[in-house]
């Protein structure tokens, strides 16, 4: 809301930022709230520092000169028309050509509850409209506006020095409300910044050795204060000046993130005073000094161009004509017609900053008209790294939900199968009658084909549990040969070819034999009519970051290579996403190729393709190679060892259908058996039972405590307790293949892992 002070003789109306200026029936002006209906226009200050003008409606229509707008950016001079009112827009006022009041716009901001994404944000509008600005002290002015913006501060002063005698040259001093500060910088803190060239935190003045004898910070009543030199580096460090920022207020106003802040901004500060002297200087000096201007930009990471007022190019950097075939013709001495297809004229109209796609960059182009010479000065960034990065970003976090919600499925559908699998094998042996054998035989195929399917969810979301051992991969694929060429049917050729030295790999056999299956069965699908598929097992030394982000060092290559159809370019960059397929309907799941890149993923592997559009696509699988000797393969209890035990088990679940199944399935093998649904629950049973425990059979993910806790504590209680986990739900503890049984298990897995750890004395 507007406030009435007198000035002298005069009355002002004191504004907030978005305050409006329009009419009703009470006057030809008013200042109202930005909410009440009667405003018709308003006056913004944006983040840049520049005002803008908006219509908010009004019948007569809001006018700069004879031009009525919709909004537009004041500049110094404009006479505005808002129904019958006229005033006159000078900088920071708005003046009425008639004996009106006063009206002045004050640019006082907040500076708490600014999150790091606004931040950021504030500091990216920062540096690009500070990096075009050539206006020493408007560079200056939108530095400081940028720590109000951003920073609790009561007084900000900025200063830069002069070259040799490091005095202050020019200073630019406000109070947060925007009015001009008598601010004096602190003798005491220049001395400690120009000598240490470090910035500056002082959350207690009175506190602070170096500062409390500070005349002028106890006549001004400061309590703290921050402090950042501005550091042009180039060969050498230059200090060109120093920003303070001060409090009144209680002590401990800034910490040391708000000092990090006011780092970052001192540095893109020193870039644009740095830019700004450059500028300066040019604009004084001769033809020769343009040459001089040439050999400053031409190393730039950015694009400058310069052009006089009739367009003519007298400066473009080696960036901008290294980028000639994106840019368009841009010559030193020539007219330029163009840029990144925008007319000349179109750039020259106007300080503005343009976003342009020229395939396959992402430009974004800033430029400014001195309104002394016509010269235009046009800086053009490349921003597709950082696109690029904001949509991986983005892409990663959509992964990340779908593998989190893809992995609590598969964790809750693991229990299901668990006990479907275990129960219809009890009926298999129960059942006489052939059909209804048949009948459950075929319950038992169809569960364990969808334990595969909750495989492959937890696969691509990475919590499967995964037991990697040392394999030789060349007899993987000889195991998987006559299997995959009845995969591929008579129409398709199939040629194994497997090199004499293949390295051993560290990997589940499970996933090096899914890789290779998926692989194959996308072949197959890509293969219209006949075809041929060459499945081809090499051995690679390759140098760091030969493919992909691999280090250097011996390689195992799966390669898979069809005559198909192959893919487009736009095709080939989704097929790694999950539920992504070009097959028909119901002919993909679109998780087969990103299961394998999972599995590639956590055996610290890569994956390379190529495609083209009617010639095929092959893939490359890259794994590491281990020196470590080959790992035997699991022993497997018989069934005669599993069928009957001896001794007591603690069973602990919160699914109680899994704890049931389960335990029925012990004591039909004749253990005796507790049990239990939560890890407290178990650790009072545990205490309860006079008896020896043989073995703790436990579920891994349970509210409360996981599985691994309550190992730890009762194996404290009870020394030489024997452990299996079950699971299906990775959380990525370390377990011990000898100890852990996988989720979904059928009657004969969980008795022959109980009977092996009994046996083995595994801890």
């Amino acid at each position: 809301m507007a406030t009435l002070v007198e000035v002298g003789t005069e009355q002002l109306y004191q504004l907030q930022e978005r305050t409006s200026i329009g009419r009703d029936r009470r006057c030809d002006i008013c200042v109202d709230d930005p909410m009440v209906s009667t405003s018709h226009a308003e006056i913004v200050r944006d983040v840049t520092g520049a005002y803008r003008l908006r219509d908010l409606g009004s019948r007569r229509g809001a006018f700069v000169g004879e031009r009525q707008v919709d909004e537009i950016v004041l500049h110094d001079g404009d006479e505005l028309l808002i129904g019958p009112a006229r005033m006159r827009f000078q900088l920071r006022s708005v003046s009425p050509i008639a004996s009106s009041p006063e009206v002045r716009i004050d640019a006082t901001g907040a500076a708490s509850g600014i999150d790091e994404l606004t931040r950021l944000r504030a500091i990216a509008e920062l540096s690009r409209a500070i990096g075009v600005e050539h206006d020493l002290r408007k560079v200056l002015g939108r530095v400081l506006d940028a720590c109000f913006q951003l920073l609790a501060a009561d007084r900000g002063a900025i200063c830069v020095f002069q070259p040799r005698s490091k005095t202050p040259q020019i200073t630019i001093a406000r109070e947060r409300s925007g009015e001009d500060s008598h601010f004096v910088l602190s003798t005491t803190v220049v001395s400690v910044v120009m000598e240490t060239l470090e910035p500056r935190l002082s959350a207690e003045i009175d506190a602070d050795a170096a500062l409390q004898r500070s005349a002028s910070l106890s006549v001004h009543s400061v309590r703290s204060l921050m402090a950042a030199p501005l550091l042009y580096r180039a060969d050498d460090v230059e200090l060109l000046g120093l920003i303070q920022l001060d409090s009144r207020a209680d002590v401990e106003v800034f910490l040391p993130r708000d000092l990090e802040l006011l780092s970052v901004i001192a540095g893109q500060a020193a870039l644009a005073v740095k830019n700004a002297m450059l500028v300066r200087q040019v604009r004084t000096a001769v033809e020769d000094d343009w040459r001089h201007l040439a050999r400053v930009v031409r190393d730039l990471p950015t694009g400058v161009i310069v052009l006089d007022r009739d367009g003519r190019c007298r400066i473009a950097n080696d960036w901008v004509l290294s980028r000639g075939s994106l840019l368009g013709a841009i010559e030193p001495g020539a007219i330029v017609a163009t840029v990144a297809g925008i007319p000349r004229e179109r750039l020259c109209a106007a300080e503005q900053r343009l976003a342009v796609a020229v395939a396959p960059r992402a430009f974004e182009i800033a430029t400014q008209t001195s309104s002394d010479d016509g010269e235009t000065v046009i800086v053009i960034a490349d921003n597709t790294d950082e696109l690029e990065q904001l949509t991986q970003a983005a892409h990663r976090d959509r992964l990340s939900l779908v593998g989190q919600l893809a992995g609590g499925i598969a964790h809750d559908f693991n229990n299901l199968l668990s006990v479907m699998l275990t129960y219809a094998h009890m009926l298999e042996d129960a059942v006489t009658d052939p059909t209804m054998r048949s009948d459950v035989q075929t319950i038992i195929r169809a569960a364990t084909s969808a334990s595969q399917l909750s495989r492959q969810l937890l696969m691509f979301s990475r919590r499967e549990i995964v037991i990697p051992r040392v394999i030789d991969p060349a007899a993987v694929v000889r195991d998987l040969e006559r299997m995959l060429r009845r995969t591929l049917g008579e129409r398709i050729a199939l040629t194994c070819e497997i090199a004499a030295a293949v390295p051993h790999v560290l990997i589940d056999r499970a996933q090096l034999e899914q890789i290779a299956v998926n692989l194959v069965v996308n072949a197959r699908d890509a293969i219209v009519d006949q075809g041929r598929v060459q499945l081809r097992l090499s051995d690679a030394q390759l140098g760091a970051r030969a493919v992909g982000q691999l280090a250097a060092g011996g390689y195992a290559v799966l390669e898979v290579e069809d005559t198909g159809s192959g893919m487009t370019p736009e095709v080939l960059a989704h097929i790694f996403e999950p539920y992504f397929t070009t097959k028909a309907l119901q002919h993909g799941t679109g998780l087969g190729l990103a299961t394998v890149q999972a599995i590639v993923s956590q055996a610290h592997g890569e994956i390379a393709v190529t495609s083209e559009p009617g010639r095929g696509t092959t893939f490359r699988i890259y794994l590491p190679e281990t020196d470590r000797p080959l790992d035997a393969d699991p022993i497997a209890a018989t069934a005669t060892a599993a069928a009957y035990g001896g001794g007591t088990v603690l069973v602990v679940d919160d699914d109680e259908d899994v704890r049931r199944m389960v335990e029925r399935v012990l004591r039909r093998a004749d253990y005796t058996v507790l049990t239990a649904t939560s890890g407290p629950e178990a650790l009072t049973r545990a205490r309860g039972h006079a008896g020896d425990i043989d073995l703790l059979l436990t579920d891994i993910v349970m509210p409360g405590m996981t599985g691994q806790e309550l190992v730890r504590e009762l194996a404290a209680e009870r020394p030489g307790l024997q452990v299996v986990f079950m699971s299906g739900f990775h959380q990525g503890a370390p377990i011990d293949s000898r100890q852990f049984v996988a989720k979904p298990f059928d009657r004969a897995t969980l008795l022959a892992k109980v009977a092996d750890v009994l046996a083995g004395g595994y801890r």
